[in-house]
């Protein structure tokens, strides 16, 4: 996006010579510059592209190393995909890991809901990955005791620990749409290809449907698969959808007697009974 701001184009201005015809202008041109930055922006990212699915593909399946993500957009997958290649890499100073792509999956597995209200759950791994890959990963979940949890270094989810459990390769309906690595591509797959997968699934199951996700940096392209079968195969052992969003739901209910008891103890009062 553009760099500078109207007002710092101003800062120096003295008040009395600004919002003059000239400075109206230079303020349009800025104005369009943004919008023109953010429109093509959109554009690379496939804004303008169809979703095209396709029917009866088999889901690659096998032994997924992940980690479980929880309140955070889906948006973040590609920082999350970040975090994973640092720990795959062998070489740190290795600029260049486009390579470790295409292990990467996302398996989002509350897209069929809209009770979630953004808290939706997804995992972020590896899938069929090659044996000393499989153990360097696992060998990380022995560091993670001796991180710092007050540190600034580590995120929630550099605090989250490896799982293993098998996906299994079901039918399903996959779409392949551009990728530009970043948040505006981000958002066009939530908002364009997730509802048109979904959409498009619907008509053809009522069970549980999931969507995975790979992406080529390379390739500048995503994989999505949205399962058509067998779709709660892919939970890993975490609650359906439905019994989750009314966990949350529980979690932040407003609870007035709570409230006021919590008062009582910052006051130094006791209950009376």
């Amino acid at each position: 996006m553009v760099g500078v701001s109207y007002h710092e184009l101003n800062a120096n201005t003295p008040r009395s010579e600004r919002h003059t015809a000239g400075e109206r202008k230079q303020f349009l041109v800025v104005c369009v510059i943004g919008v023109a930055v953010l429109l093509n922006a959109f554009i690379n990212a496939g804004l303008l592209e169809e979703v095209v699915i396709k029917d009866n593909v088999l889901y690659p399946g096998g032994e997924f190393i992940y980690k479980l993500v929880e309140d955070k957009d889906y948006a973040a997958t590609g920082g999350l995909f970040r975090r994973i290649r640092r720990d795959l890499k062998t070489d740190q100073h290795l600029e260049d890991d486009k390579s470790l792509d295409k292990d990467l999956y996302a398996v989002y597995i509350d897209v069929d809901s809209s009770n979630i209200q953004g808290t939706g759950r997804f995992f972020a791994g590896v899938l069929n990955t090659d044996s000393d890959t499989r153990q360097r990963i696992l060998d990380l979940n022995l560091e993670i005791p001796k991180r710092d949890l007050n540190s600034d270094k580590y995120t929630a989810f550099d605090l989250e620990e490896y799982h293993i459990e098998n996906l299994p390769p079901v039918k399903c309906a996959v779409a392949t749409f551009p990728f530009t690595d970043g948040f505006v591509s981000a958002l066009l797959h939530n908002f364009k290809v997730f509802p048109a997968l979904m959409r498009h699934a619907h008509l053809q199951t009522q069970g549980k449907t999931v969507i995975s996700t790979t992406c080529n940096r390379e390739k500048q392209m995503c994989t999505h698969y949205i399962t058509l079968e067998d779709g709660e195969k892919f939970l890993l052992g975490q609650p359906d959808t439905k019994d989750y969003a009314n966990s949350m739901q529980e979690t932040i209910s407003f609870k007035p007697s709570k409230i006021l008891k919590g008062l009582k103890k910052l006051a130094g009062l006791k209950d009376e009974l």
